[in-house]
């Protein structure tokens, strides 16, 4: 796979100053705040950027600057949508707080117990917990690189993609071995499909409708979809690009080395600027207790490290302390032709080991 470097930026930064009530309606968009983002993106050489600022709870200040692609020059509108790539593990850990919360698993909940057709699976991963496939620390097989051959191999997968999960996982975790990174974590993309196909078989419908139907519909997110934003049938949206022989290139429509649906929730997910301030301020008000999809407990357990340390991975998410901004919980996510990151900063939570 081509992983070589992106060519749209967006960023979400997000604060617990003010007090005001979420907005209803689009995101105001900043003269300042697009003039800030011009002068990055040249000074950077990238095709466009965009960022939103939340405080209180809404956003407050948003801008796009640059253009969707090289090859014709138009202009990014507000209502664009980016491939936030890895940002998508974060609202797939969302999804389980809520499922959790609805009492149809427990973050204890293992992997083989869930999906009994896969006790078939190697012994180390068949007591994966929903929190340990969450957090990185199940151990479970990369899959952030491969090959070619092995994506072809992927996108032969048939049926829903319900079912295309569940085959790729019951091939991978048969016969492919542990992690081997060092260190507390083992970052895995194949720990997300998982968590995914766990919460598909606890309700009943796909990782999909679930998207749609507990997260970003509540939250008002109309613009949200899955893979690239640019596709035979969405032309008009920014495309992703990347450096070849020191140059931009492009992304064609309908890239060849799109992730597969098997490994759509760790990575899939499209977003405008303004629907991503959405969802980040859901998590800022949980944090600070105010309302909020889940209760405070359930943003507490997903911003915080399965052993309390006050950095790392959390579930979706990951932490850590800032000489300038204190603790900061963030998310970051790139495909190779996109980079989006979300920043959470002066949210002082309860994240502490053993709260519930």
């Amino acid at each position: 796979m081509r992983w070589i470097c992106w060519g749209l930026f967006a960023l979400t930064l997000l604060s617990c100053k003010d007090s005001r009530q979420p907005r209803v309606g689009p995101p105001p968009q900043t003269p300042g705040l697009e003039q800030e983002l011009e002068e990055v993106r040249a000074k950077h050489g990238l095709p466009g950027l965009a960022a939103a600022v939340v405080r209180g709870g809404q956003v407050v200040s948003s801008a796009v600057a640059g253009i969707r692609r090289m090859s014709d020059g138009d202009r990014l509108r507000i209502d664009d949508r980016f491939h936030i790539a890895s940002c998508t593990k974060s609202m797939t850990a969302t999804l389980a707080a809520i499922v959790v919360e609805e009492g149809r698993l427990e973050w204890t909940s293992r992997l083989a117990d869930v999906l009994p057709e896969l006790r078939s699976a190697r012994r180390e991963y068949q007591g994966a917990t929903l929190e340990q496939l969450l957090a990185h620390a199940a151990r479970m097989p990369a899959y952030t690189q491969f090959g070619p051959h092995r994506l072809e191999e992927l996108k032969a997968l048939r049926g829903s993609p319900t079912e295309q999960r569940l085959a790729f996982l019951s091939e991978v975790l048969a016969a492919e071995e542990p992690n081997d990174a060092t260190g507390d974590a083992a970052y895995s993309n194949v720990g997300y499909t998982a968590a995914a196909a766990m919460l598909e078989r606890a309700t009943g419908r796909s990782w999909e409708n679930l998207v749609r139907s507990r997260l970003t519909q509540p939250l008002g997110m109309t613009s949200v979809g899955f893979g690239w934003p640019a596709t035979s049938q969405t032309p008009e949206q920014p495309r992703g690009h990347f450096r070849q022989n020191g140059m931009l290139v492009e992304q064609p429509l309908d890239d060849s080395y799109l992730l597969p649906a098997a490994l759509w929730p760790a990575g899939a997910i499209n977003s405008s600027i303004g629907d991503l301030g959405l969802y980040a301020a859901d998590h800022l008000n949980g944090l600070l207790g105010r309302k909020a999809l889940l209760p405070r407990a359930a943003y507490s357990r997903l911003h915080r490290t399965p052993t309390g340390a006050d950095q790392g991975f959390t579930l979706g998410w990951g932490v850590r302390r800032d000489a300038r901004w204190g603790v900061l919980h963030y998310g970051a996510g790139s495909g190779g032709t996109f980079f989006v990151r979300i920043a959470i900063a002066g949210a002082r939570c309860r994240c502490r080991r053993g709260l519930q």
